[in-house]
């Protein structure tokens, strides 16, 4: 068990953090503006709605209106968009990152706490973490972590790509009951639409 700090790296030139935290908050809008516009989308634009917003509901909802190829790939690259941006916050920031990550992540402190008893021993767990939930904290987790950039990304490309392909295939399974979903939506696609606008600026509030 080990409380010893990292080490921070070499400090980046100023303009570096405001364009990482710029593309941060644009992914950010763009998946409250996915999730404001998803019932007008879901059928008339699929591949535009998992462009804004990859979350497994609307990869399960646009599984079955979609082709393969563009849906693997825009939802991998969507999904893929944040993991370099957190990694390289965790890297460069190290304690700093770890100390923001809990104010920003606070359903993620079990895995915070285990992470700072035991730097060395998690690390090995974040290899697998990566592959199997490459989300924000856990990209965050990596960088601070000092895991190789590109065995990172391997790694979290592996995953993502998997969690895709399992939406896919629920999708495929499922394709009657997502079906009785898509006309649901589009009968009550303006009410629908006009609640999503409001849980949005509530959630944003």
């Amino acid at each position: 068990m080990t409380d010893t700090p990292i080490e921070t790296p070499t400090a980046h030139p100023r303009w570096v953090l405001p364009v990482v935290g710029a593309c941060i908050v644009a992914l950010i809008v763009a998946n409250n503006v996915g999730n404001v516009v998803w019932a007008s989308w879901l059928e008339t634009n699929p591949l535009g709605l998992i462009a804004l917003n990859s979350s497994n509901k609307y990869l399960l909802g646009t599984s079955i209106t979609t082709e393969v190829v563009p849906f693997f790939v825009i939802a991998t690259i969507r999904l893929m968009l944040p993991d370099p941006l957190f990694w390289w916050l965790g890297h460069s920031y190290r304690d700093k990152a770890l100390n923001w990550g809990r104010q920003i992540f606070p359903g993620m402190d079990p895995i915070f706490d285990q992470f700072e008893g035991d730097r060395t021993g998690f690390k090995n767990l974040l290899h697998v973490l990566i592959v199997i939930m490459p989300n924000n904290p856990v990209c965050l987790l990596a960088g601070v972590a000092a895991i190789p950039f590109r065995r990172f990304i391997v790694l979290s490309l592996v995953g993502t790509i998997g969690r895709i392909a399992i939406m896919r295939g629920i999708g495929m399974v499922f394709e009657d009951q997502i079906e009785d979903v898509l006309d649901f939506v589009a009968k009550y696609q303006v009410w629908l639409t006009r609640g999503s606008i409001v849980a949005v600026l509530a959630y944003v509030a």
